[in-house]
């Protein structure tokens, strides 16, 4: 499978642009900050071969701070072998295009019931961004190209086992504050 390759369509799908404003600029580029108010460092995890398909032996693999992080010592599916976590660095700026699926994706997280796909928005944040706002806002081909990106992404292994264990999390502790489904 060339992961390369799909990473190439689900960040073209996933390129549009979140509202008609500069969202960076609404917030301050609050989401490429490195430290939360507490000070604490933090990132934020890569797809599954994310890594080795877009930052792997590029400039950028200098440029930022890569982690690989496995199920024994933090929250990840133990069928997921590790994920790498990245640190962004808000000194330096975003490259936008470059940008992990994760970034791309906000304020949606893919969420699995069964085998249906659908687009959920967590009631729980670890910050308060102005999209959370203005959701009657979004443009309607960013929400399609995000969810067309994640029905895509189901296809890298390990991906819908990660999905599946944030959506039995998310579930769990009833995480949810707004779904979008019924994309076909």
């Amino acid at each position: 499978m060339d992961y390369r390759e799909i990473y190439k369509r689900v960040y073209a799908y996933m390129s549009e642009k979140v509202i008609d404003e500069d969202c960076g600029l609404l917030c301050n580029s609050h989401c490429c900050r490195n430290f939360t108010q507490d000070g604490e460092e933090i990132g934020i995890y890569l797809m599954p071969f994310e890594y080795e398909s877009v930052y792997k032996d590029t400039p950028l693999e200098e440029r930022f701070r890569f982690e690989k992080h496995t199920s024994k010592h933090y929250y990840i599916p133990p069928k997921v072998k590790y994920l790498y976590y990245f640190h962004c660095n808000k000194e330096d700026g975003c490259i936008r295009d470059l940008r992990p699926i994760q970034c791309r994706s906000y304020p949606f997280e893919p969420h699995l019931d069964g085998n249906k796909l659908s687009l959920v928005v967590e009631r729980e944040q670890i910050h308060q961004c102005p999209l959370l706002d203005k959701m009657d806002e979004l443009r309607k081909e960013f929400v399609e190209g995000i969810y067309q990106g994640w029905k895509l992404m189901l296809e890298v292994p390990g991906v819908k086992e990660l999905i599946q264990y944030d959506s039995d999390i998310r579930k769990k502790h009833k995480n949810i504050r707004y779904i979008m489904g019924d994309f076909e």
